[in-house]
């Protein structure tokens, strides 16, 4: 009888030890992805040195998988203004961006870049005022990190080479 109690301890001790041996365990660390490695998409707010205040949304897509060992981003963006006097006034960009190389422990991500801009201007009630014209932005801004949030303020300003031809400074929280 002893024996027998005895094998029977012993079978339960050894089919409970691997359940409780992994509820110890805690699962693989799934490997976490940078904010900078993902899609992002923000809501922005504009100033214009000529079309005054303005409104916006932009993406913001790494270019990671084109470009391995070099941080840039494509940012695409709609703005559109309220200059007043019935003038309506819009812009799409599109732009490529260099992420620079910061500490870690530093809370800003400063970034620069160029690429395309299309800007249309029209009054309200005139036939034929629109005009559509396509240019060239230069760009800088940065990025904030705060801590424990998965949204990242950033300010930017763009200056305009033909289409707009204006200065516009741009801030915003990404997403």
């Amino acid at each position: 009888m002893r024996k027998l109690i005895g094998s029977a301890v012993l079978v339960t001790v050894l089919a409970v030890a691997p359940t409780l041996a992994s509820a110890q365990r805690r699962p693989a660390a799934r490997p976490a992805v940078a904010r900078a490695q993902r899609p992002s998409f923000a809501v922005q707010l504009d100033w214009g040195s000529d079309p005054d205040f303005g409104i916006g949304g932009r993406g913001v897509f790494p270019l990671r998988s084109l470009f391995p060992k070099t941080p840039l981003d494509g940012i695409v963006s709609f703005d559109y203004f309220f200059p007043g006097n019935k003038v309506k006034y819009w812009e799409i960009n599109g732009n490529v961006a260099y992420r620079f190389r910061v500490p870690s422990r530093s809370s800003l991500g400063p970034y620069a870049g160029g690429g395309l801009n299309v800007a249309h201007a029209s009054v309200t009630g005139v036939s034929g005022s629109g005009a559509t014209k396509a240019g060239l932005n230069l760009l800088g801004g940065t990025t904030f990190k705060v801590k424990r949030s998965t949204l990242t303020p950033f300010v930017e300003g763009r200056g305009e080479i033909g289409g707009g031809k204006t200065f516009i400074l741009t801030g915003g929280v990404r997403f």
